[in-house]
């Protein structure tokens, strides 16, 4: 059982409202005190700082939180860039639909490129990589194979 109860008890007969130890007379023990005792502190009000100990003041202003400024100051030039980027970003993929559905022809002079050997590419381009990763490996491995 919690001994939060105790405490409000103890703190009612201390300031006079019961006049006697319920918490021994509920757990039929023998009494604490008797009558209306007069403590110095009632027990509610216990510090754990040391005698004499003085709190500094509260501050009276937030130093981590100012409200006219914003989280995040971001020069124009980084807006403009940015809006640029997105809406070329929207106008290529709008361009791409249309044109992809025929909604619009280029000219004969422009030429798109050729997108069947682009997976050819990757692949080989995947495959240079790795080789150049994987140089420096098969050196530090041949130096401790055993030779005979």
């Amino acid at each position: 059982m919690s001994s939060d109860w105790i405490l409000a008890l103890d703190s009612l007969a201390s300031g006079g409202v019961i006049d006697f130890d319920a918490p021994a007379y509920l757990l039929d023990k023998p009494a604490r005190y008797v009558g209306h005792p007069h403590l110095e502190h009632l027990p509610n009000e216990i510090s754990l700082l040391p005698e004499g100990t003085k709190m500094k003041e509260q501050p009276k202003h937030d130093n981590f939180h100012h409200q006219e400024e914003g989280m995040v100051q971001n020069p124009a030039w980084k807006k403009w860039t940015l809006g640029a980027i997105i809406t070329a970003l929207i106008g290529g993929t709008v361009g791409a639909v249309l044109l992809k559905k025929g909604k619009f022809k280029l000219s004969k002079n422009l030429k798109l490129p050729d997108m069947t050997k682009i997976k050819t590419s990757m692949k080989n381009l995947a495959k240079t990589t790795w080789t150049y990763i994987k140089k420096p490996f098969i050196w530090i491995g041949n130096k401790f194979k055993k030779t005979t």
